[in-house]
């Protein structure tokens, strides 16, 4: 279905822990002077970091502290099941302690994947005046694979420590970058490399390109108010028409097939939206099994599909739903809002899932106390029972699965209609104040996912309804923590959630084990931890 990555490794490449299990073809005598004398390893250098990719997108890591945080998911306790020794009502109520099952795993799976692009680094080699094209190329895009991870401890902890990957003296502290020296590196490195890199015209699938450094770029200004206090809307939307004006994307014509099954097919096709994917293929063993899939950890137990073995875990709250979608949209022509092109072969639809339940083949289903399968809206986050809970699919299995604890679909980590809601919402927070414009591209969206248009009254509306647009078109896919963050929303009160929370619920505390481990005592803990 997909080129499976095969890389190869120095003997160096031997101290970086990496934690996905990719196919290893082992040369001997391979070393940095031979890689740097043949541009045709370089593919296979550069793999593990790009493979490292994969790693974040599923519920104990990067996506589920960006959305088991927020408004738009949680996991609720049912009886005894999915407790788990508080790490989700912690994530819900934002009261984390830097001992935290999540908190630590996801720290140190980030600071893996520096690792692993740091070993990169060394086998390419430092810039020379007279390099081959490729190495400029494949060395920019390690640069930017590793400050793409900074970027997300960046965001979740406000902290990313550095080493330079020419020092091979462990013993020695790293560089630890915080505030706005951080967030100042961060965006330095991302416009230096953008040159560099491949263009999207020439890159292969998969491969970070251009437009993902431009789009880095975008995302660093977009958040400078809540990194810095400084505005950078302005500056952001120079980078956002860059890519805007490429005419490289448009908004796909049909929204599931962005996240189907395959979705890699979509590429370069007229209404391709994807600008940085994790790619992943339901054929391969990369070590994240029962991880990165979305069908088990929400659907129940009696729902019964594909052979999948379903756990009944996390939904959309009430709360969210009226808000967004009750009030800020027409669930009877949303295309967003469902969809039932698998209904007969899986008897799911894609999307938001309610309302009685049925098998396949029609059969009304019942809970496992005999009672009827019906979905809720109304759930409580506490001591819920086992149908309670609007339940969501954003990225559909395979009818005829290869392997039921492995995802057929590749994740969209950035995307268009982000770029162009982007937009919208630098038109009205930066200096233009273009209210007409941001209204334009906001209904543009609606118009292709069939929801009504909208009018406003005033730039307040405007950046309101921006917001809601966030929360209809790009749920569950990773940016809603973030988005609550900058639109002054994260800390406010939730469902059982009465008080709001404190300003370091912002950020995560950085965990024990890394502070303990980090030699010179210079990485300490985050404020109000």
């Amino acid at each position: 279905m997909k080129n499976k990555l095969i890389y190869i490794i120095g003997i160096i490449a031997l101290m970086a822990y990496t934690s996905c299990n990719l196919d290893e073809e082992i040369k001997d005598e391979l070393t940095s002077d031979v890689i740097q004398s043949d541009p045709t390893l370089l593919p296979n250098v550069v793999a593990p970091p790009l493979g490292q990719l994969r790693n974040f997108w599923y519920r104990e890591n990067v996506w589920g502290m960006q959305e088991a945080t927020s408004d738009e998911l949680f996991f609720p306790t049912r009886g005894a099941d999915w407790f788990d020794n508080g790490v989700w009502q912690d994530d819900y109520y934002h009261t984390w302690s830097p001992t935290h099952r999540d908190v630590v795993q996801t720290w140190n799976r980030l600071n893996n994947a520096i690792s692993s692009a740091n070993t990169s680094l060394l086998n390419i080699g430092k810039e020379k005046a007279d390099e081959a094209i490729e190495y400029t190329r494949y060395r920019a895009q390690v640069t930017f694979l590793r400050t793409f991870y900074e970027y997300l401890l960046y965001d979740l902890y406000r902290t990313y420590p550095r080493r330079d990957p020419f020092d091979l003296d462990f013993l020695k502290a790293p560089k630890i970058f915080r505030g706005k020296t951080g967030y100042d590196s961060l965006l330095y490195t991302a416009k230096s490399i953008i040159n560099k890199m491949v263009t999207r015209d020439e890159a292969k699938y998969g491969e970070p390109n251009a437009d993902a450094a431009l789009m880095l770029v975008a995302k660093l200004y977009l958040n400078q108010i809540v990194y810095t206090g400084e505005n950078g809307f302005d500056s952001c939307l120079v980078y956002l028409n860059k890519i805007i004006n490429s005419n490289h994307y448009s908004l796909s014509n049909d929204y599931w097939q962005i996240f189907a099954v395959d979705n890699n097919k979509n590429y370069k096709k007229a209404d391709d939206e994807a600008i940085l994917v994790a790619v992943y293929d339901d054929n391969d063993d990369y070590g994240l099994d029962n991880q990165v899939i979305w069908v088990q950890h929400t659907f129940h137990y009696s729902q019964n599909f594909g052979g999948f073995s379903n756990w009944n875990g996390c939904v959309a709250p009430e709360q969210y739903l009226i808000t967004h979608w009750i009030q800020g949209s027409d669930t009877a022509t949303d295309v967003r809002w469902k969809d039932n092109r698998i209904k007969a072969s899986m008897g799911i639809n894609l999307g938001f899932n309610y309302g009685q339940q049925y098998s396949v083949s029609g059969t009304p289903l019942k809970d496992r106390s005999g009672n009827p399968l019906i979905f809720t809206f109304d759930c409580p986050f506490k001591n819920a029972n086992e149908c309670q809970g609007v339940r969501v699919l954003k990225y559909p299995p395979r009818v005829q699965p290869i392997n039921t604890a492995r995802t057929p679909n590749d994740f969209l980590i950035w995307r268009y209609a982000d770029v162009l809601l982007m937009k919208a919402e630098c038109l009205v927070k930066g200096s233009s104040k273009d209210l007409n414009e941001a209204l334009n591209i906001v209904n543009f969206i609606r118009s292709k996912r069939k929801a009504p248009t909208i009018t406003v009254n005033s730039i307040d509306d405007m950046i309101n309804k921006i917001y809601v647009e966030r929360g209809l078109e790009l749920y569950w896919e990773g940016h809603r923590r973030q988005d609550m963050i900058r639109f002054g929303t994260f800390l406010e009160p939730k469902t059982e959630k009465t008080e709001k929370s404190p300003e370091r619920a912002k950020w995560l505390p950085i965990p024990q084990t890394a502070i303990d481990g980090t030699p010179g005592g210079v990485l300490t803990q985050n404020e109000g931890y």
